[in-house]
């Protein structure tokens, strides 16, 4: 079974507008904790390293660094999770 195919619709979607974004440049500003929420990750640690908003590039260049197994990078990747 595909990785992608495992993830839930929701995961899958959120985390997809997410690249969508990141691909677009958009400098939209959201909020952290979404952000922590829909990807999964340590909303401390993000407000920590970003304050309570960041962009889109800005979570890719922070699952690039400390997740590189993330499923935002396969799917950046185009479904490949081995980059």
């Amino acid at each position: 079974m595909n990785f992608l195919e495992g993830l839930s619709d929701r995961l899958f979607a959120s985390t997809q507008m997410v690249a969508q974004l990141h691909g677009q440049g958009a400098r939209t500003k959201i909020p952290s904790g979404i952000l922590a929420e829909i990807l999964w990750l340590d909303a401390a640690e993000l407000a920590q390293l970003y304050g309570d908003t960041m962009t889109a590039s800005e979570a890719v260049t922070y699952v690039r660094q400390s997740h590189p197994n993330h499923i935002l990078l396969t799917i950046l990747n185009g479904g490949n999770d081995r980059g």
